[in-house]
């Protein structure tokens, strides 16, 4: 049975409240919201009315929709525009750097920040680039990063600065840096920890190194597609290790990692020359990224962030991608998808030795959607978003004249901005990193992706799988509780018992993923951890001292101790000492696998 109107606008309301959300985000939910209330409500009625199934109702819709945007002159309110640069506006982000640059201040990664903000701005070869290049390169000498400091002199230089002062500079730094060559040189070295990249722990299928040869994906009524085992599993074994398809940079880094490769490359970033938004490590990340996916976005990325946030851009990233699998010819995408089984579509027997990056394509199309179990006033909410998207693509990129061309290509283009839109929506992953706070590091996400085959994973609130980032970018999948041969293995959709109530998880689930959570920790009703009350506080006092030093040598130590813990004491879950053991040795493993901000030690020196 559907939830009640009252119910859905309830959560709608709640979904336009977290104070993240732009303004221009909120305005377009409200727009939506005027729209379903003023003039949706008759159309939504009769598709109830019919029983129409999804296709039906997303067809009966589209149309209906699409008018009323265009009626009320829809992507003006959002104030959507071109994405162009702006002399003005870099200088003042150049100001801005500035002020965090001064000696009484010292915010050296702040100021480094702006002035990238600022070089993105800005057009090449301008004098505003120019001056954002040559602060950029002060800062780094005075932080002693003196080949980063000759980059930005080198980049300056081809950005015209205007002066002598580079030439007196760069002397500066050559000096400085066969100084230090000199002095590494002559002083001894003690070889840090090095903590060996996480391997499968069994021998890997033969069609598909990436996964564990006792992994089998089966499929039934209960629970669709899902991941079992052929043998008993121990906590600590790595049963699947994989790359995934797409990622998306988290916005609030868009100025200190690649946009390409995520390296955290903020000294030396530079910009794409058609948008504000995307900034590079290198000319090759740069046209990587172009030939991949950004000739679809570049014109678009703007507002992707500041009217719809992540998920519609890692979806329009998807169809880009898979444009660019099928040489740049959506009507040659269209012909594979015409013909394209997707029940036979398999990622855990197809031969990834000789998969094509077609094969691979399909592996990520057939991903779970859920839209058969929509209510149809979400399914009206992706329309409304997706045929903005599409109006944008068809304005703004070379997609344009293809599909104004092609009725059938166009029609396809839509098709897929709203069926992977639902894909992401029920599939993305966090990618985190070591992100250093004051004192301490703490595990931050960096990027969103989806897996082809990590997404075969079922949820569970008690999970027994964990996903750590690796620092090349691949995820492996760590199990975190001892499971039994054929039993089914379980990853966490960011929604554990242990830091969330039943009712709150179980609202998060099925609004997200439309879905009533009956695992063991919804059936049984596990309870959370409350720290403050624990008997054993001196445990995790000893715990987190460990962890907070950050040293591999005694972080891995804790790890095998835990590690022998929670595999001799499986029968005490989810008591609080088997719970806080199993936190503490995710957080060992993140620790140790995850990449750790290269900055930190500059964080620490300049914040107050």
């Amino acid at each position: 049975m559907e939830e009640s109107n009252a119910t859905l606008r309830k959560c709608f309301d709640a979904f336009c409240e977290p104070p993240s959300v732009t303004w221009r985000t909120k305005c377009r939910q409200a727009l939506f919201a005027k729209m379903y209330d003023t003039f949706l409500k008759p159309s939504i009625l009769q598709v109830k009315l019919n029983n129409l199934n999804n296709k039906e109702a997303i067809e009966f819709l589209v149309p209906k929709i699409g008018e009323w945007i265009r009626n009320n002159s829809v992507r003006e309110q959002l104030n959507m525009r071109n994405d162009v640069k702006d002399k003005a506006k870099a200088a003042q982000l150049r100001s801005q750097g500035n002020k965090m640059f001064h000696p009484n201040v010292k915010f050296y990664i702040e100021a480094i920040k702006l002035y990238n903000k600022s070089i993105a701005f800005s057009e090449k070869g301008s004098t505003e680039r120019a001056l954002a290049y040559a602060n950029r390169s002060n800062i780094c000498l005075k932080m002693q990063r003196f080949e980063d400091c000759l980059e930005n002199i080198r980049l300056a230089r081809e950005s015209n600065y205007p002066g002598e002062k580079m030439i007196q500079r760069e002397k500066e730094v050559k000096n400085a840096l066969a100084k230090a060559r000199n002095k590494n040189a002559s002083s001894s070295k003690i070889s840090p920890n090095v903590v060996e990249e996480p391997e499968l722990s069994y021998a890997a299928k033969e069609n598909a190194s990436q996964v564990a040869n006792c992994l089998e994906l089966r499929k039934n009524e209960e629970y669709g597609r899902h991941v079992v085992t052929s043998r008993k599993l121990k906590v600590g074994d790595v049963v699947m290790i994989e790359s995934p398809f797409v990622t998306v940079l988290k916005d609030s880094l868009r100025y200190v990692r690649c946009d390409c490769c995520h390296g955290e490359r903020p000294f030396t970033l530079i910009p794409c020359e058609g948008c504000t938004m995307a900034m590079y490590c290198s000319e090759e990340c740069l046209s990587k990224a172009y030939n991949k996916y950004h000739r679809y976005e570049c014109g678009l990325l703007r507002d992707l962030w500041e009217v719809f946030e992540e998920v519609p851009l890692i979806a329009i990233r998807m169809i880009a991608i898979a444009i660019t699998t099928f040489d740049n010819n959506p009507e040659a995408l269209k012909d594979h998808l015409d013909v394209l089984d997707e029940s036979n579509v398999n990622g855990f027997t197809m031969d990834w030795n000789k998969a094509t990056s077609q094969d691979i394509f399909n592996s990520v199309h057939v991903l779970t959607t859920n839209q058969e179990r929509q209510d149809s006033f979400w399914v009206a909410f992706y329309i409304f978003n997706a045929t903005i998207l599409h109006t944008l693509i068809l304005e703004r990129t070379e997609l344009g004249p293809v599909c104004g061309a092609n009725p059938t290509t166009n029609k396809l283009l839509l098709d897929l901005i709203l069926r992977y839109m639902h894909i992401v929506e029920c599939n993305r992953k966090l990618l985190s990193f070591n992100a250093y706070k004051v004192k301490e590091y703490v595990a931050e996400s960096f990027a969103v992706g989806c897996f082809p085959l990590i997404s075969m994973l079922n949820h569970s609130c008690a999970p027994n799988v964990k996903r750590i980032t690796m620092r090349d970018g691949r995820c492996a999948v760590f199990v975190i509780r001892p499971v039994l041969e054929g039993s089914q293995l379980f990853d966490s959709y960011e929604a554990g018992h242990i830091t969330h109530a039943r009712a709150l998880r179980q609202s998060m689930l099925s609004f997200t993923y439309s879905f009533k959570c009956t695992c063991e920790a919804c059936t049984f009703n596990y309870p959370s951890i409350n720290c403050n009350n624990l008997k054993n506080r001196k445990q995790l006092f000893y715990y987190n001292s460990i962890l907070k030093t950050h040293d591999s040598k005694n972080v891995h130590k804790l790890m095998s101790q835990l590690r022998h813990f929670l595999n001799e004491t499986p029968k005490l879950y989810p008591a609080d000492e088997d719970c806080i053991s199993q936190i503490t040795f995710v957080r060992s493993l993140q620790i140790l696998y995850n990449q750790t901000s290269e900055n930190a030690s500059y964080w620490k020196h300049c914040k107050p």
